[in-house]
C-alpha cells in the first residue's frame, strides 16, 4: 500500500505514542503539515485513518481513540500527550514516549529545541527525577490536582487539569 507522507507520520506517530486520542492526532498532522499549506480539515483527517485502517489491517479505532493492535490505552500517556499539545501549539519537531517511569512522554520545541519531560507524580515524588541540564520537567497527577504542599525543585512544573480539559501550569520558585 502506497502512504501519503502524513499517512507514514500518522504510523510513525501511533509507533511512537501507542495510542492517542483523534482529536491528539489530527492536531500533530496539522502543526506537523499545515505549515506547508495542506489543509488538514476533519473528514481529510477521517479519510486517511480509514485508509490506514483498512490498508495496514493494525491500526485501530473506537471511541475516539487510535492505537495500534498491539498496544493499551494509557490514560497518563494520553493525558501527557495533552500537556505536549497545549506546549508546543501541536507543534513538537521531536517527541517519544518514555519507558521509563515516571517519564511518560519526552518532546522538544522551539528555535532552541527546548527539551521537556512530563511525568507522572503518582508513580514518583518530584524530588526523585533527575533532570538533564537543559531540560523543563512538567507534572501531572492522577486526580489533575496538585498534592497539599507541593513544593517543586526549579526548572519543574505541575500541570493541574482544568473542567474543560485544558491545563494550568504552576513552577516552581527557584532559580
Amino acid at each position: 500500500m502506497l502512504l501519503s507522507t502524513q499517512q507514514k507520520f500518522i504510523l510513525d506517530a501511533l509507533r511512537t505514542l501507542n495510542c492517542v486520542r483523534r482529536r491528539q492526532l489530527h492536531a500533530l498532522v496539522r502543526g506537523q503539515f499545515e505549515k506547508d499549506s495542506f489543509q488538514v480539515t476533519q473528514a481529510r483527517m477521517d479519510a486517511m485513518l480509514r485508509q490506514l485502517r483498512m490498508g495496514t489491517f493494525d491500526v485501530r479505532m473506537d471511541d475516539g481513540l487510535v492505537w495500534l493492535s498491539n498496544a493499551q490505552p494509557d490514560g497518563r500517556r494520553l493525558e501527557a500527550i495533552d500537556v505536549m499539545i497545549e506546549l508546543t501549539g501541536g507543534r513538537p519537531q521531536e517527541f517519544s514516549a518514555s519507558r521509563e517511569p515516571p517519564r511518560l512522554l519526552r518532546f522538544a520545541f522551539g528555535d532552541e529545541l527546548r527539551l521537556f519531560t512530563v511525568a507522572s507524580l503518582d508513580t514518583a515524588p518530584a524530588g526523585m527525577l533527575e533532570r538533564g541540564k537543559a531540560e523543563r520537567i512538567v507534572w501531572i497527577a492522577d486526580g489533575g490536582e496538585a498534592p497539599q504542599g507541593l513544593a517543586l525543585p526549579p526548572k519543574h512544573f505541575f500541570a493541574a487539569r482544568q473542567p474543560d480539559g485544558s491545563h494550568r501550569f504552576y513552577g516552581s520558585n527557584g532559580p
